[in-house]
């Protein structure tokens, strides 16, 4: 079993120190398929990126991530690293795109780079060592639910973190891309998770199962795919 929300909050600071910018988690140099969007003239303006981030990012959330780092969560909880390896390797396969994918590998290795580093935790050194065994490579949502098993975060925190750390990227991306000033983001970003819609969404998430797990967003598997082949850009992907 997850761990249940308690009243303690001994976990908040490290959660906070892993949510901040200044945490080298390496998403400042991605723009997750939102520069080739924005070249192609899908994403225009700032109400372009809120229709963005509403009808296609935080759906791909509740559909994909989420469960899956449910998923992670559970594995990690039950010390079931075979298990853990196949999930890891369904949430590369669910990368369509090469580039997306090698993003996920990239910040995923340096995610659990700083686990090792920080938190000496035995589980995510378990889980390394298997990975180096089979010759796998880790993606960032597995290694976010092994930080946030050795912060001892509830599932539901780790959750809403997660999509504050989604939609936080797209926005900071969109500053270099759209111009868009801070204010701008931070409301974009206050709509996407104010309480209602972040408790539907992570209610929705939670029930769905493993093998109904999954979304598909063409649009935007090619604008990653034609970002990786585009004559200059800002971002690795």
């Amino acid at each position: 079993m997850l761990k249940p929300e308690t009243k303690s909050l001994e976990w908040l600071g490290g959660l906070i120190q892993t949510t901040d910018t200044l945490f080298p988690s390496g998403g400042y140099a991605h723009s997750y398929g939102l520069e080739e969007m924005v070249a192609l003239g899908k994403v225009q303006s700032k109400e372009d990126l809120e229709e963005f981030l509403t009808h296609q990012i935080l759906p791909s959330l509740e559909r994909l991530e989420l469960p899956y780092l449910r998923f992670c969560s559970e594995e990690i909880e039950n010390r079931n690293y075979k298990e853990l390896i196949h999930i890891n390797k369904e949430i590369s396969a669910w990368k369509l795109t090469r580039e997306i994918r090698d993003a996920g590998n990239s910040q995923g290795a340096q995610l659990l780079k700083m686990i090792l580093e920080i938190h000496k935790c035995p589980v995510s050194r378990k889980f390394y060592q298997v990975l180096q065994e089979e010759g796998e490579q880790c993606q960032q949502i597995t290694a976010t639910a092994l930080l946030r098993n050795a912060q001892e975060v509830p599932i539901i925190s780790s959750m809403v973190a997660w999509v504050y750390q989604t939609v936080s990227n797209f926005c900071s991306a969109s500053v270099k891309l759209l111009r868009l000033g801070e204010l701008a983001c931070q409301k974009i970003i206050h709509r996407s998770i104010e309480g209602e819609r972040v408790q539907g969404l992570i209610s929705s998430s939670l029930k769905v199962k493993r093998e109904d797990a999954g979304f598909f967003n063409p649009m935007l598997d090619l604008a990653s795919a034609r970002h990786e082949l585009a004559f200059s850009r800002l971002f690795i992907s």
